[in-house]
């Protein structure tokens, strides 16, 4: 963790002591009116600035979202990718909606991420539509195990099977036929095998 200012540190202290005595965080406005400041912004960018640097977890863009990283805290900050922009890498900047935080037992591998599941495809394997998915990334996966795959500048999670030299990408929904790509098609690649699901109910 990096070094905070004066400021922040007595941000960084009022949401510990406000999350301890409440247990949840505070909102902008209360960190606004304990600190007796004009406006939201410099609430906000002391926010960020304790998001970047490793002291707070922003879970859903929020204040009230906020999680504080203790000296004993196991947790680890994992990307959400949602919308996958044409030409760009996976985890580009531009690609990551938010970082959620997840129990180092269960992100053991560098480079994981939650991908945002969009449609039906795969409901009959528990991945229902909005729902994220952790994935672990490797270059291949095991016959029928569940992957995502990038498709050009798509990406998308499908049971994978491979025969001689062709891939057939195989959804959890008898509504839809299987994808078939050759090796030949340089566009297809194994971007990791999803490992977890992460559904909220409200």
């Amino acid at each position: 963790m990096r070094k905070i200012t004066d400021r922040q540190k007595q941000v960084l202290e009022y949401i510990c002591d406000f999350i301890d005595e409440h247990a949840y965080a505070p909102s902008i406005r209360d960190i606004q009116k304990h600190f007796e400041l004009k406006s939201t912004k410099g609430v906000k960018d002391h926010i960020d600035r304790l998001v970047e640097k490793g002291f707070l977890i922003r879970t859903e863009g929020t204040a009230r979202a906020l999680k504080v990283v203790r000296e004993n805290d196991t947790s680890r900050k994992i990307p959400l990718v949602g919308t996958v922009a044409a030409g760009l890498p996976l985890l580009a900047e531009e690609n990551i909606e938010d970082y959620l935080p997840v129990s180092a037992d269960m992100a053991r591998t560098d480079g994981m991420f939650f991908l945002r599941i969009n449609g039906d495809s795969m409901i009959n394997a528990a991945i229902l539509d909005g729902d994220l998915v952790l994935v672990r990334p490797q270059p291949f996966v095991e016959q029928g195990e569940i992957a995502v795959v990038r498709i050009g500048d798509e990406a998308t999670v499908k049971r994978l099977f491979r025969f001689n030299t062709r891939v057939e990408l195989h959804s959890d929904n008898p509504n839809y036929k299987p994808f078939v790509f050759f090796d030949s098609d340089e566009d297809v690649r194994i971007v990791g095998k999803v490992t977890a699901v992460l559904r909220t109910l409200e």
